[in-house]
């Protein structure tokens, strides 16, 4: 009982000194790092020929190696100088994005051997990945990232009040469907904005959404499209607030360790690839 009350206690004291939607990304990004530890990615489907070359994955190359070393030098200066995180963080969740964009561009290059490929959108690519994922061609080595819900199903999960800023004493599996269900609520707000849906009160408006929340699926393959739509354009206002510089760096940390357990998995992925391919490495 003791130990109980000792972790409400400091729960409660983290909430007094920490806005609740900081708490909240926090902790969403720590317990994905730590579920990404060691990640591998694998390919299921067979493949023997060998494909031509291309500029663009020349130039997509380029690109991940500076985005990469970008945030290395922003990790490291963080790492010397804490109070630098705060200027990082809110562009963390970009710069993030795009070295896996790019990497899952290249990747279904390799997988087609069609230079449309590095024309895919950034809607197109995630839907695609998460069709692999659901048909079982792209296996994570983390069996809950094979995981697809509907978000009619997402959105009936409901949590303690507070759960999702509580520090100590987590479920890992509450976490989870919480990180899921934040996911789930991004995607329906990016989709009634595209469709200009400020209400439910019209027929045509509720059949489109009711249509979404039965066949849109969720995926924590989605986290860095997401985060790099909401959480970086519309969810930071904690930036304001008064929180100590060492949390910023603990986010950004979290969030750059995660990064690099999926840039890791990609990178044995696409080599493995590149080798039946092209005969060699790339990366």
């Amino acid at each position: 009982m003791k130990v109980i009350t000792d972790c409400k206690k400091m729960d409660e004291e983290y909430a007094k000194n920490n806005p609740p939607d900081f708490i909240t990304h926090a902790n969403y990004v720590e317990h994905l790092n730590g579920m990404a530890n060691d990640l591998k990615i694998n390919y299921t489907k067979n493949i023997k020929s060998k494909i031509s070359h291309t500029n663009f994955i020349d130039k997509k190359l380029n690109l991940i190696k500076l985005t990469l070393r970008g945030l290395e030098i922003e990790y490291n200066a963080i790492l010397d100088s804490p109070e630098y995180a705060i200027v990082c963080v809110s562009w963390i969740s970009v710069k993030a994005y795009y070295l896996l964009y790019n990497m899952c561009l290249i990747f279904k290059y390799l997988i087609t051997g069609n230079k449309e490929s590095f024309n895919s959108s950034h809607g197109k690519i995630i839907e695609e990945f998460k069709k692999y994922v659901e048909d079982g061609k792209l296996v994570f080595s983390q069996r809950k990232f094979n995981k697809l819900y509907t978000c009619y199903d997402i959105l009936k999960w409901k949590f303690k009040s507070g759960a999702n800023i509580r520090h100590t004493n987590v479920d890992d599996e509450e976490r989870y469907m919480q990180i899921i269900k934040k996911l789930a609520n991004y995607s329906q707000e990016e989709f009634k904005r595209k469709k200009k849906i400020k209400n439910l009160r019209k027929i045509v408006d509720k059949k489109l959404h009711s249509n979404f929340l039965l066949t849109n699926k969720i995926g924590i393959c989605e986290f860095f499209y997401w985060y790099r739509i909401k959480a970086n354009y519309r969810d930071l206002e904690y930036l304001n607030e008064n929180i100590g510089d060492y949390k910023f760096k603990e986010l950004y940390c979290n969030y750059y360790e995660l990064t690099l357990s999926f840039y890791r998995a990609f990178k044995v992925l696409i080599n493995t690839i590149a080798k039946i391919r092209f005969g060699k490495d790339i990366m």
